[in-house]
């Protein structure tokens, strides 16, 4: 399910970069010297077996954010930089980091909801033909908590694993992300989920909500010429493009746009098959229209009754620059797709799938007699 949860994507990894600083200032590089040939090992050589980033010999603080917010654990020795929405810290040696980011959300979010924010947070932040991704455990539930792992690869780094977590307490949403190098994985990844599972929520109270400033919108039931399917649309959105097997709608100055639109599959297949063939399609056309398009895999998503649809959410760069991020939703039934498109620009995505949701949750398959229904 598509949902809205977040105003702002965490830049994860530009951040946890920026705090990486191997060489500490005013030491220089040691100049490499070539080994003598002839020389013979001795036996005190440094035992090769690595040893885990988070140690018993070094004592455990308690962090508590700014805010009152959050308490969790950190290594002593490690460095850590606040931010007004969480933390970030870094194992000195720059094999491992995890951080916490919070937000009040105004509202108590499903289980859905929830995996589909990490779903959304992954995909803007790790995936891309370039980063290596790979799903090692898709999402699911563990108590109250919604965690995914990953891999990625780093181009200093090499390999590196990294675990996601979505929770939530009263209206406040957390997040928190964990990575390591792949060699630090497999023998600290425990003692990494112990610091993660540190986290304890403190003041979750709401922020004070601020009074609305205009009157809720209308939902109006519009579909196109052919009478093939229909959906609500709030009536402050523009009617873009109506004709016999498609509509447009969208608030063109914050360059939203909602697309629905049925055609005939002329490939033979399934209607599982043919949805995910109809929605790869759309991302291939993407790709050759615009620069720099990141995706997730394709998962499975219901369309109206269709149980069997699929979808992928996507990231792009305009001509002009502009990161739009989207989502394609594809469903078949006897050849025949139904396709949902909508897009808006990446830094204020979360903010549309508030208008997005109710839209394609409302989207259903109809005869003409059906359409003239009251809802």
């Amino acid at each position: 399910m598509k949902t809205i949860l977040l105003y702002l994507l965490f830049p994860l990894v530009a951040m946890l970069s920026a705090c990486h600083n191997p060489t500490p200032t005013g030491q220089t590089t040691p100049t490499p010297v070539r080994p003598d040939p002839t020389s013979t090992p001795t036996s005190t050589l440094v035992d090769p077996t690595p040893t885990s980033v988070v140690s018993d010999l070094v004592a455990t603080s308690v962090y508590t954010h700014s805010t009152g917010r959050f308490s969790i654990n950190y290594p002593e020795h490690w460095q850590f930089s606040e931010r007004t929405d969480g933390v970030v810290f870094v194992e000195p040696g720059d094999q491992a980091g995890y951080s916490v980011f919070f937000n009040d959300a105004g509202q108590v979010y499903s289980e859905k909801e929830l995996k589909q924010y990490l779903v959304t947070f992954v995909a803007e932040n790790f995936a891309g033909k370039d980063s290596g991704f790979a799903v090692i455990s898709p999402e699911k539930l563990v108590g109250n908590t919604i965690e995914a792992q990953f891999a990625t690869r780093d181009p200093k780094l090499g390999q590196m694993m990294n675990e996601i977590r979505v929770s939530q307490v009263d209206t406040l949403v957390f997040v928190q992300y964990v990575s390591a190098t792949e060699e630090q994985w497999q023998i600290s990844q425990n003692r990494l989920q112990a610091l993660a599972n540190s986290l304890t929520p403190l003041d979750t109270a709401p922020a004070t909500a601020t009074s609305p400033t205009e009157e809720p919108p209308v939902w109006i039931l519009i579909g196109p010429t052919s009478n093939r399917f229909g959906f609500f649309y709030p009536n402050n959105w523009e009617i873009l493009q109506q004709e016999k097997n498609t509509v447009v709608v969208g608030q063109p100055d914050a360059s939203m746009t909602f697309e629905a639109s049925t055609f005939v599959w002329p490939k033979a297949g399934n209607d599982s098959q043919v949805a995910e063939e109809a929605a790869r399609a759309y991302l291939t056309n993407i790709t050759q229209k615009y620069k720099d398009v990141k995706n997730l895999p394709l998962a499975k998503f219901p369309l109206d009754t269709i149980p069997t649809g699929a979808t992928i959410d996507f990231l792009y760069t305009t001509e002009n620059r502009e990161a739009m991020a989207g989502s394609v939703i594809a469903a078949a039934k006897e050849g025949q797709v139904y396709r949902i498109v909508f897009t808006a620009p990446a830094a204020t995505y979360r903010v549309a799938l508030e208008w997005f949701n109710p839209m394609h949750q409302s989207f259903k398959i109809l005869s003409p007699e059906e359409f003239l229904k009251e809802p």
